[in-house]
């Protein structure tokens, strides 16, 4: 059989599988789509995290009522303080042979209000707590305090809010829900991951204004200040500014636009545009998507890319999930397709498993195909 044959044969082959995909990836929403409008109209409305209302205990004190709501963290009485977290234990078996499990990271969330026109939050993250892998002996700790958010919000009126610390980028949608357990899949789009800082260390106006229809929300921002816990791996832009305008409407779809300009190293500024949807065609059905052009400030060159995902709640607390991807890598390249199909389980809202499979086209250094799970627990 001949070189060029044996490619054709090849090219055949990827695009039956990739067909083949498509088709399963198809008929999974479309008998998931069947089962959720079967589903009775009296239960509880589509939603990965239903709030716990009941009170789990709590005792009254000088300083006021300690309260404590399982997933939502304790209430310090009077004094405006409220700490909660989440912890997450991580599971891959990835197609080319790697094995490894461990707790990811513990995570504290941290609310202060210690004025009516000031409110504080941080998140402190203990992250490498225990691993094990293939090909390694024993279970590996390396834990480290890190803060992942710090921010100050001043002001009274929800048109307009002054931020100040560091915070996450409002570019899309995906990032500005950054934590592994408010989530549907174990890992982040392309896009989210490989393309900009998540996080900013700078200030932002903020605020939302509620014509007839709907809400129209708006970010302006820049980063000025040095980061707070760069890692040795990154490199973070000198300077950012930015934007992201949002319409949110009452028949339950949601548009957004970003912008997104950083200067590297170089003293050189690269810039960043992209568009986001969130619709509900039901209350049992959540679609959405992202688009990105432009130059990130992770690496230097021009990239695009794009998801679209899916998810279904079939029956009640268990949801199936269908995400595709197209990125072209920033500079050029071959261009990733990347499929990512699984299920999330919500049996209480302060506990989270899920499952999925990344497939991609071929290999390349920032798909890993393979299965993920993971085990999120919020207190």
């Amino acid at each position: 059989m001949s070189v060029t044959t044996l490619q054709n044969y090849s090219r055949c082959g990827q695009t039956s599988i990739m067909s083949l995909i498509v088709l399963l990836m198809h008929s999974l929403m479309v008998f998931a789509s069947s089962a959720a409008w079967a589903a009775s109209e009296n239960q509880t409305p589509f939603s990965i995290g239903r709030p716990e209302l009941e009170e789990t205990f709590g005792a009254d004190t000088p300083l006021g009522r300690f309260s404590y709501q399982a997933g939502q963290g304790l209430r310090v009485g009077r004094t405006g303080l409220t700490i909660g977290g989440f912890t997450t234990a991580e599971v891959e078996h990835l197609e080319n042979g790697e094995r490894r499990g461990g707790i990811e990271e513990l995570n504290f969330l941290i609310s202060y209000d210690p004025l009516p026109f000031a409110h504080l939050f941080a998140e402190l993250g203990v992250g490498s707590l225990a691993e094990v892998g293939r090909g390694r002996r024993g279970i590996h700790s390396n834990p480290a305090l890190e803060v992942e958010r710090l921010y100050l919000d001043l002001g009274t009126r929800d048109a307009l809010r002054l931020r100040v610390g560091k915070f996450q980028t409002p570019v899309g949608r995906w990032n500005l829900t950054p934590r592994e357990p408010h989530l549907w899949t174990t890992s982040e789009p392309l896009i989210v991951e490989e393309v900009f800082d998540d996080t900013t260390t700078g200030a932002m106006l903020h605020g939302s204004v509620f014509p007839q229809g709907g809400a129209l929300s708006y970010s302006l921002y820049g980063a000025f200040l040095p980061p707070l816990d760069a890692q040795s791996d990154e490199h973070p832009v000198r300077r950012s500014a930015g934007a992201h305008l949002e319409w949110a409407s009452l028949r339950g779809w949601t548009l957004g636009a970003s912008y997104f300009a950083s200067q590297r190293r170089n003293g050189e500024w690269n810039h960043l545009g992209g568009a986001d949807l969130l619709w509900f065609p039901h209350q049992r059905v959540e679609l959405s998507g992202e688009l990105l052009f432009g130059e990130g400030s992770i690496e230097d060159g021009a990239t695009w890319g794009l998801y679209t995902q899916g998810v279904v709640e079939t029956l009640p607390t268990l949801f199936l999930v269908g995400r595709y991807e197209h990125v072209r890598p920033p500079g050029g390249g071959r261009d990733i397709n990347l499929f990512d199909l699984g299920f999330a389980w919500v049996p209480v809202p302060y506990f989270r498993f899920k499952a999925d499979y990344l497939i991609a086209d071929h290999r390349h250094e920032l798909a890993a195909p393979g299965l993920r799970v993971s085990f999120s627990l919020l207190f």
